[in-house]
């Protein structure tokens, strides 16, 4: 049996996916005064995010923050689904993820040390309390700033789990089988449990698709519509 691959080297094969996956690591970065740990995007500066997105969208706070939210869900639940999909790993993150001000598109992350979680229950299992104990600050802020409720911004996360798993799939289809299989069973463990589920869909590439029980309130940006896995899609 081959052995388990580290977390840096699972993150760094993660990190050539793109986008939402990319990630920093080394001490290098550290010399850069911007970084600074992810619990601690709230209060003024989380306020100066909110209201950049707000007056970029032409939307209310709220919805700049659930949009914001989601934006950053997205970032974690790729980077620890695609280590756990593709190498069996669950990176640690919650207090070792560092984070910078940016202008749009992802949210630049940096990791020192990369290290895995001690796993004391099922892979799946390891991934959503990573998933969970690392945004829970950031969401709690946010849900606290700018008024955007938990069902809200935690279906935002199950969305993102959604999302990552499409992007996997179409990128690394011989790892279809676990990939759907974490990604599965993460969005049926709390706090995702109820917010979402994977269906067929026949018109995407992967033929998958996900169908979640709550709205990240994007109808409600000028022109903005329903996203495809939204609750309000087939009404």
């Amino acid at each position: 049996m081959a052995p388990t691959p580290t977390a840096a080297d699972a993150l760094a094969d993660v990190d050539t996916l793109g986008g939402f996956f990319v990630l920093v690591t080394g001490p290098v970065e550290g010399a850069d005064p911007s970084w600074r740990p992810l619990p601690e995007f709230a209060g003024e500066v989380l306020d100066t995010r909110i209201d950049a997105v707000a007056e970029q969208l032409g939307a209310s706070r709220r919805v700049a923050g659930s949009l914001l939210g989601l934006s950053v869900s997205a970032r974690i639940t790729g980077l620890v689904l695609g280590a756990a999909a593709l190498h069996g790993v669950v990176p640690r993150l919650h207090d070792r993820l560092h984070w910078r001000p940016w202008a749009g598109g992802p949210a630049p992350l940096w990791l020192d040390a990369p290290e895995a979680v001690d796993r004391q229950d099922d892979l799946a299992v390891s991934a959503t309390a990573e998933i969970a104990r690392t945004l829970r600050p950031v969401l709690t802020a946010i849900g606290a700033q700018a008024s955007v409720s938990d069902q809200v911004l935690w279906g935002n996360v199950a969305s993102s789990v959604g999302g990552a798993l499409r992007m996997i799939l179409t990128d690394r289809p011989a790892a279809g089988a676990r990939a759907t299989e974490v990604a599965r069973a993460v969005v049926g463990n709390p706090p995702l449990a109820d917010l979402g589920e994977f269906r067929p869909e026949p018109g995407h590439p992967t033929g998958i698709g996900f169908a979640r029980r709550t709205c990240c309130l994007f109808y409600q940006v000028p022109g903005g519509g329903t996203c495809a896995d939204c609750v309000l899609a087939d009404r």
